[in-house]
């Protein structure tokens, strides 16, 4: 099933908000180089206070806002990203429909910081257990985006799970709102395939993830958090990094080496005008093995080969 060429125009169109969701304050545009890497391999930034409310965290959960301190290394980040693994999912079932064999069902749950999120649970037919992967959308995206390619990717085996892009501040008007958005983002993000592990259809040591645009630049940063636990993440349409000193510690680049033992894959299109070729070709010589870049003769949304690519990857990785 390809992606339609309305579909690739429209999530062009959408990585506008790269700027616009996490550097409202600076008026910087992505790509570029961010700041040098100090000696723990994560770059330094200035101190920033977050002083936007915050909902209650759990016991040994750092709450939001909160100090950054002037060096960030592996070991502050992972701090950042906990959460409280102990909240109930909650998860409410709003209806299921079947599609040849595929169940699609849309759910609320309850995300980490308690609020309540829409997603869809994509399941093959058949009683698995099935590899699972989940999918995060483009900025101005919704679930819905990769719904056809979720229900693609079933009949060959694989379960989905479609979320919306997680949002504690609509539009971060500050560096350190920026900074207290990507922390809340990876803490959802972790939260979401903790989700998708927990289903019984689903087989816990076979994860995978799918990010395009804005939700694969931070996906390459949800990646390497995630490294140990996915088995594959695709990155779709992404730059190397924010171009911005204060959010250097969260590019995809610095974060790319901790992907493996999980494959990375980044899919780029030769015409697409918001990066350039080099730095796609940074972002992949960062990463360990098992690595790959695929070049397409495509835009910003890429094209039927693209998702053809994608797909068999998917089931190469994911798959029984």
């Amino acid at each position: 099933m390809a992606i339609t060429r309305a579909r690739d125009r429209a999530r062009a169109l959408a990585t506008v908000a790269l700027g616009a969701m996490i550097v409202a304050a600076s008026g910087c545009s992505s790509g570029g180089a961010g700041a040098a890497a100090g000696p723990t391999g994560l770059p330094s930034i200035a101190p920033t206070v977050v002083s936007t409310p915050s909902t209650p965290a759990a016991t040994g959960v750092i709450p939001l806002p909160t100090e950054l301190p002037i060096s960030i290394d592996y070991e502050d980040a992972m701090r950042l990203f906990d959460y409280d693994r102990a909240r109930p999912f909650d998860i409410v079932e709003k209806s299921v429909r079947n599609q040849g064999g595929v169940a699609i069902h849309d759910i609320t749950y309850a995300q980490a910081s308690g609020a309540r999120t829409q997603a869809y649970l994509v399941v093959p037919p058949g009683e698995g257990p099935f590899g699972g992967v989940m999918y995060l959308h483009g900025a101005y995206g919704g679930s819905s985006d990769f719904l056809d390619e979720a229900i693609d990717l079933a009949s060959h085996g694989v379960a989905s799970l479609l979320i919306n892009q997680p949002e504690w501040k609509s539009d971060p008007s500050t560096h350190a709102e920026a900074v207290s958005e990507i922390v809340f983002e990876m803490r959802e993000l972790r939260r979401s395939l903790d989700l998708l592990a927990s289903q019984p259809e689903v087989d816990p040591g076979r994860l995978g993830f799918v990010g395009f645009s804005f939700g694969a630049i931070r996906g390459g940063t949800f990646a390497g958090i995630e490294g140990k636990r996915l088995k594959v993440a695709v990155l779709m349409s992404t730059p190397p990094s924010y171009g911005l000193d204060y959010m250097a510690p969260f590019d995809p680049i610095v974060w790319a080496p901790r992907v493996s033992p999980a494959a990375l894959y980044v899919q780029e299109g030769s015409q697409d005008s918001w990066f350039t070729h080099d730095e796609a070709e940074s972002l992949i010589a960062a990463a360990h093995n098992p690595k790959k870049l695929a070049w397409y003769d495509a835009g910003h949304g890429l094209n039927k080969d693209a998702y053809a690519d994608r797909l068999a990857w998917l089931e190469q990785a994911l798959g029984t």
